[in-house]
């Protein structure tokens, strides 16, 4: 140990040495409390490999750049495999949306479990065009998987502590990742084909007006609520969706829209569309969109947290830890309420598309955003 500077009164250095020993043992016991804590709780993650192989194949074939046999072999890891099991871990899961249905407040209540380990930020972001397109995607729009993985692990997890605690997961939180279906769910299958989804969808029209008093606080743009649907709607238009008859012509027209549009609000709130065609690319995969993805509405978080997080959890393979409701959120406030014209507007509007999407879903689904739930 160091000596104390002779410019230090002797009483001075025993204090000084006396608040690091503290610091040291205070923070030494934190850390043992946190593993005691954790060796008490039984994880049961499930990694299913697809249940089609030459599904999987015929997929990594038409979407992933694999350049020789060990990249080839390496490329959906398995449980066993002790070099490369962490990365089914890293990331575990993903939250992709939709924006403004909670995705802040549900990342928060997820990560306070002491499983579940923390990424650069919630929201990475990493498979954006922004960040994604320029060094990871071929002409052919083929996903790189190697380089992709490199820069990925490199640049956003933790993966010295993966690769120790085999009984941490890690997540990535980006909204975006479910409005852009046309393009991201084989891109990001390319890169983690393991991925799980956790999705927590709203009231299509309540997340509307929500995104807008977003954008307002964010940009402090002053334009009306009843404009901004109308400029969505008029590229929704323009791009052949809203006069698609069959949802083959909506396939074409989704990503005709999606380079056209800017926040989307009404395009966001079209959750059939998006769910669709990544339950789509999971079939391509060779594997089940209904055990590989689990749904959370918004509306049911807020009235029974401890209820909906033990679903969460149950579906992640994680232990129940409770939650304290103490969350991180984006709390907006609104100039005036939605005009009752408005929302009955919108409501007739979404009505098909609700329905097609409480088809989709079944369970408890059909009528739950209709006008006469409330």
């Amino acid at each position: 140990e160091k000596e104390p500077s002779s410019t230090m009164k002797p009483s001075e250095a025993n204090f000084s040495s006396l608040g690091t020993h503290l610091a040291q043992a205070t923070q030494a016991m934190e850390t043992a409390t946190s593993t005691a804590e954790e060796q008490n709780l039984v994880t049961n993650y499930t990694i299913s490999p697809p249940y089609d192989k030459e599904l999987a194949a015929k997929f990594s074939d038409k979407w992933c750049v694999l350049k020789d046999e060990e990249a080839k072999r390496d490329w959906y890891p398995t449980a066993d495999a002790s070099n490369s099991s962490w990365m089914l871990r890293t990331p575990y899961f993903m939250l992709p949306g939709a924006k403004k249905s909670g995705t802040t407040s549900l990342s928060s209540y997820i990560m306070q479990h002491p499983l579940v380990a923390r990424a650069r930020t919630k929201e990475l972001q990493f498979f954006l065009n922004k960040n994604f397109r320029t060094g990871f995607v071929t002409d052919q729009r083929r996903t790189l998987v190697k380089e992709a993985r490199q820069h990925m692990y490199a640049l956003d997890y933790p993966v010295g502590k993966m690769q120790h605690r085999t009984d941490k997961i890690t997540m990535d939180a980006t909204p975006g990742y479910l409005f852009f279906s046309a393009m991201l769910p084989h891109r990001i299958l390319c890169v983690c084909p393991w991925i799980k989804l956790v999705v927590i969808l709203r009231n299509p029209i309540d997340r509307a007006f929500s995104n807008h008093a977003y954008v307002k606080y964010r940009t402090g743009a002053k334009f009306p609520f009843e404009l901004w649907l109308e400029d969505d709607m008029a590229r929704l238009e323009k791009s052949g969706f809203l006069n698609a008859t069959t949802p083959e012509e909506e396939e074409v027209a989704w990503p005709i829209y999606l380079k056209l549009a800017s926040e989307g609000p009404i395009g966001r709130s079209l959750y059939e569309i998006q769910l669709r065609q990544w339950f789509q690319a999971l079939r391509d995969l060779g594997r089940d969109p209904k055990s590989q993805v689990h749904i959370v509405r918004s509306e049911d978080l807020k009235k029974d947290l401890q209820g909906e997080m033990k679903k969460v959890y149950n579906f992640l393979g994680l232990p129940y830890v409770p939650v304290k409701s103490e969350e991180k959120k984006v709390v907006m406030t609104y100039d005036a309420p939605m005009k009752n014209e408005t929302r009955s507007k919108l409501e007739k509007f979404f009505a098909p598309y609700n329905q097609r999407l409480y088809d989709m879903l079944g369970d408890d689904w059909p009528g739950f955003w209709d006008p006469k739930q409330k």
